[in-house]
């Protein structure tokens, strides 16, 4: 390949030409009006490629085919991210230790046996083999990845440079060709990442069996009896906050009886009594994942967060449906998407899509095309099991076998070799249960009789690349219900509109069938098997073999009150009553907490009421910190303070803070400060209040957030611990959450509920036996404590107790390998040394979660990917956005981190689609030749 810069001057003259034949009009008309920067000979292509970059760094690319089009996206997007791509292949597929040494970076043999482990580049090799020549996803993939390939030489003749500090650890030489199996393992990566629970599943069973050891129910202990149903109070299933995105299952009142895919509504009988796992197998499982989510899949956060929703254009003030979709996932450096704009429809063709790409893959994922838009969150179906598999130890040099309906099947096992710099290497071997799945690594221990295996759908070859290069054209709901009958793995909610006037969401995914003895638990006995638990692996718990029909997946199309929104959260109200298991169809157990959606509901709800709805409030409701936990709790603080003052100036009113109030002395004067700080908080917006000139107003809810915040945490330990300690597994926030608004707010509905005291016996410290802890004493604690933190941090003056200088995000170098140069603020920066201050807590809408259980770092590592809003006009889409990082991995390139301005400040400038609006915010053109 070569390339050639034109001389200024004829730049001068074609700029002077072009704009004597526009008619003395000062905007250009298209991208012909624009001086030609650079020429470039790339190989493959069938004719000549514009690619005209804007002031956003979006290159707009207008090819004559299609295969051009991805071709130099592919160029461009290693240009600009080839760093990335090296380390995400080699660290999916194990390869790290052939370029980073195990002196420099202890564990690095290790994560990549743990890639090994998970298989996606075994996965990504079977989805390969399995596409014909002419299959239009791998004609898509071969093409990006001869683009890839194209920069990649460059950069090993030296022609090009990786930026500066980045080359010294990926050596130019030791970076292969990128192939088609590379792109489909970073994807089938992506896919497991979303759509993965079995370490739920692990932690879940754990505390199962902890429970009915800890705190039986024949306890002579009545305190610790009365704790016999800890799992449903520390892990309810019912959601905080009900929020569904439509009522009930689609198609079931008019269903004609003669269903797809029919299941029994409850188990036959009643299933048969199974031994749980032992401690120490749940154990080392328990390790796997956390090591696995410390090195592949901590990508969500504490609290997870991805939201979208739809407006019908009835309501909107241009009469066209509005889109909104801010997906969340790691907030790192660099980010996971990349802008690009696919255009061969101004050389006759019938692609014009732009939006974000998933970086190493072709095409774009969340974005919009002429005729549609659509933005994504997942679903939370479930989509794997674990089993508990019973081993037969082998003889005789023979594989140990599991016992599976009666038969002993042999373990297969599968062996890969590790290369590791200086010449050693080290084998790994995988288990497989051929019916299930992989062993899961450190259950199957030599001569045991036991192993846990887990399955997942994702495990079978599917084809979602064909999903997403047929969105790319689609134009109608129909056709992208076509496209969409492709994606089969990754559980995402898809929301829609079209030209056409429609807003339409569905959840895509294979959501298996399984027997009904699989799904007998009854939270208020529990008793029964369920797939939140590990399950017997004997056979008599599987799945049909047939998965739920799209009819009955959860969907909607405009429906009657105008709008369409998901967030994580229970779609149709299967787990409302507390029980996922007992309904028409099983679709998982594990969803968010529904406070997100339930906020975005009730806005859009007085928005449409209102009407004339645009895409400001759509930004405006992205942006929105209001604080559903502070709403909830903060009272409870505020009385329980107002007791403590009155047990104080009245001795007997409140006995049980008797002792309290008395060790407090005269602090209980500056918690009565808090107090009165939490009172005036009202408005329970979470501002950061450190930059600018913030008002009264800003200040004041700021440094109630900081002290809510700071007592919340504290809060929770002291409720806890004493129970989490004996059980050794601790809730996610998502459940702890839940825990604590209902011994708050809702007692009565747990286990644990002591009639005669009217309240939870968990507020009780099981630690001190001569003492019985209430609800306002913890809370007077927690008080304590947070002003004692508060003090030590910030100082003794309370309005110096702004949120922003605990609540902070930095976008984080993706590897830790390349110092902190990557880092969005770097480590130490003069301005952010801890990070950019934010507004929000746990579980807004603009999700900043810092978790449950952190007492003194509020910082948040998850948040939104893009912050999208979209009018889809007969016209055309318009379209705002802003990305949590920038387009190039170069921290001396301009887009390296233009765009997180915007984003941090929840500012989302417009991006350009019609050539018109290219050309008039054209940065450079740059034309590829064969």
């Amino acid at each position: 390949m070569s390339r050639s810069i034109l001389p200024a001057a004829l730049l001068v003259g074609l700029a002077l030409s072009c704009l004597g034949g526009c008619g003395g009009s000062s905007a250009p008309r298209g991208i012909d009006s624009l001086p030609v920067d650079a020429e470039m000979h790339l190989s493959g292509l069938d004719g000549p490629v514009d690619v005209v970059t804007d002031s956003r760094g979006m290159p707009h690319i207008y090819a004559t085919t299609e295969h051009d089009a991805l071709l130099v996206q592919g160029y461009l997007m290693a240009r600009d991210r080839l760093a990335q791509f090296e380390f995400y292949r080699r660290a999916l597929q194990g390869t790290m230790a052939e370029i980073v040494s195990p002196v420099l970076a202890p564990g690095i043999v290790d994560q990549d046996a743990g890639a090994r482990q998970l298989g996606f580049r075994r996965l990504a090799r079977r989805i390969y083999d399995s596409l014909p020549a002419d299959d239009p996803a791998l004609q898509a993939i071969e093409s990006f990845c001869a683009g890839v390939n194209l920069y990649i030489a460059e950069v090993r003749s030296g022609e090009a440079n990786l930026p500066a500090g980045l080359g010294g650890i990926l050596p130019p030489d030791k970076i292969a060709d990128w192939s088609p199996v590379d792109s489909l393992t970073i994807a089938r990566y992506m896919s497991y990442n979303l759509s993965n629970s079995a370490g739920d599943e692990i932690d879940l069973t754990s505390a199962r069996l902890a429970v009915a050891e800890q705190f039986p129910a024949d306890s002579p202990d009545p305190r610790l009896a009365a704790r016999a149903g800890l799992l449903h109070d520390l892990w309810p299933l019912a959601p905080a906050e009900q929020a569904p995105s439509r009522d009930g299952f689609p198609n079931l009142d008019d269903d004609s009886g003669s269903r797809a895919f029919w299941q029994p509504l409850g188990p036959s009988g009643p299933a048969p009594h199974r031994r749980l796992p032992r401690a120490g197998t749940l154990r080392a499982a328990a390790e796997y994942f956390r090591w696995l989510n410390a090195h592949f899949l901590d990508y969500l956060g504490p609290g997870g967060g991805s939201n979208n929703w739809a407006v019908h254009g009835s309501h909107t003030a241009g009469g066209h449906p509005l889109l909104a979709s801010d997906p969340h996932l790691s907030l790192s450096s660099p980010n996971f998407f990349w802008y690009v704009h696919l255009n061969t429809a101004r050389a006759g063709g019938d692609l014009n899509a732009s939006g974000l790409a998933l970086f190493g893959t072709p095409g774009v994922l969340l974005g919009y095309n002429e005729r549609i838009a659509w933005g994504l969150t997942v679903s939370n179906f479930d989509v794997d099991d674990v089993y508990l598999e019973t081993i037969v130890p082998g003889s005789g040099g023979a594989p140990d076998q599991v016992v599976f309906r009666g038969q002993q099947v042999p373990i297969e096992t599968i062996t890969e070799t590790i290369d590791i710099i200086g010449g050693d290497t080290r084998t790994v071997t995988i288990e497989m249960v051929p019916h299930h799945g992989p062993i899961i690594p450190g259950t199957h221990e030599p001569g045991g009789t036991e192993a846990l295996s887990r399955r997942w759908v994702g495990y079978q070859v599917t084809n979602e690349v064909a999903a997403l290069v047929g969105m790319l054209k689609a134009g109608s709901v129909e056709e992208v219900e076509q496209a969409l009958d492709q994606f089969q793995v990754g559980s995402q909610n898809w929301m829609v509109v079209s030209a056409d006037g429609d807003i339409y969401w569905t959840s895509q995914s294979l959501v298996p069938l399984r027997d009904p003895r699989a799904l007998s638990y009854d939270p208020a006995t529990g008793q029964g098997q369920a797939p939140c638990f590990v399950l017997p692996g004997d056979g008599d718990y599987e799945w049909s073999g047939e998965y739920l029909g799209d009819r009955y997946l959860p969907h909607d199309i405009n429906p009657a009150r105008g709008f369409l929104s998901t967030a994580n959260q229970d779609q149709v109200g299967v787990t409302h009553d507390g029980n996922p298991f007992n309904d028409a169809y099983y679709l998982g157990w594990y969803f968010d907490l529904g406070h997100r959606n339930a906020r975005i509901s009730s806005r859009l709800a007085e928005l449409v009421a209102a009407g004339g709805v645009t895409t400001d409030d759509l930004s405006q409701l992205q942006a929105d910190d209001h604080s559903p936990l502070g709403e909830r709790l903060a009272p409870a603080l505020v009385q329980a303070v107002e007791h403590a003052l009155a047990e104080r100036d009245q001795a007997g009113t409140h006995p049980d803070l008797a002792g309290v109030v008395a060790e407090l002395g005269a602090r209980l004067e500056r918690i009565a400060e808090m107090k009165d700080r939490l009172a005036a908080w009202t408005s329970y917006h979470t501002p950061a209040a450190v930059e600018g000139n913030p008002s009264g107003a800003e200040i004041a809810d700021s440094v109630a957030t900081t002290i809510f915040n700071a007592t919340l945490t504290r809060l929770v330990h002291l409720a806890f611990d004493d129970e989490v300690a004996r059980l050794g597994v601790q809730p996610g926030s998502q459940f702890i959450a839940r825990a604590l608004e209902n011994a708050v707010s809702r007692p009565e509905t747990m286990a644990s509920y002591d009639a005669a005291a009217g309240d939870t016996v968990l507020w009780d410290d099981l630690d001190t036996d001569a003492v019985s802890e209430s609800r306002d004493e913890r809370m007077l604690r927690a008080l304590d404590q947070a002003l004692d933190f508060l003090e030590q941090r910030l100082g003794n003056d309370m309005d110096g107790w702004r949120w922003g200088k605990l609540h902070t995000v930095r976008l984080a170098d993706i590897t830790g390998l390349f110092g902190d140069s990557l880092s969005i603020p770097p480590e130490g920066d003069a301005r952010y040394p801890d990070g950019y201050p934010r507004h929000g807590d746990n579980f807004n809408v603009d999700a900043a979660n810092f978790g449950m259980w952190s007492t003194d770092d509020f910082s948040y590592r998850a948040g939104p990917q893009q912050r999208l809003v979209l009018e889809m006009t007969p016209d055309g889409p318009r379209a705002w956005n802003a990305r949590a990082g920038g387009q190039s991995q170069d921290p001396d390139d301009p887009h390296f981190a233009d765009d997180v301005e915007y984003w941090r400040r929840n500012q989302a400038p417009a991006l350009y689609f019609t050539e018109a609006e290219v050309a008039a915010h054209a940065e450079r053109r740059v034309r590829y030749l064969p």
